[in-house]
């Protein structure tokens, strides 16, 4: 982890934490689940993903779901809204490892929820100073 100083944060982006448990409601106004984690680029430190984690019960862990960042909108306070209905985001393609997807399984993601490819961006990618870590945007596991 490095340190993160005034001349190292991008001020356009909302902070990592602040995102992590905003609820996502789909196309029909029905809620969903909350957001677990937030996978942000390291070069960019442009979100990505969208984590969250459907079913299970106890300690039994559910289906974990990537949800493109461009198929997210903000909807108000500590929500967000997905361009889909419930029953669709449900059956999503899920990676092997949802931490760090193949080019593969992110570009099955991205056709289910009809998203555009973020490599394929058009738009100029500010380049930041750092180690390009996010803070509370990152895994535990790493």
């Amino acid at each position: 982890m490095s340190l993160v100083t005034a001349s190292s944060l991008n001020w356009d982006l909302i902070p990592a934490f602040r995102v992590i448990g905003y609820y996502i409601y789909d196309s029909m106004d029905k809620d969903i689940t909350s957001v677990c984690e937030l996978l942000v680029d390291p070069e960019t430190r442009r979100p990505r993903y969208a984590l969250i984690e459907v079913g299970g019960f106890l300690s039994i862990r559910g289906k974990k779901i990537l949800i493109p960042w461009g198929s997210l909108r903000r909807g108000g306070m500590s929500r967000l809204n997905v361009n889909n209905i419930m029953e669709n985001v449900l059956a999503a393609p899920t990676p092997m490892n949802p931490l760090n997807p193949t080019q593969v399984e992110e570009e099955s993601i991205h056709r289910h929820f009809n998203a555009e490819f973020y490599w394929l961006e058009d738009e100029p990618v500010r380049k930041m100073g750092g180690s390009g870590k996010m803070g509370s945007g990152e895994s535990k596991d790493q």
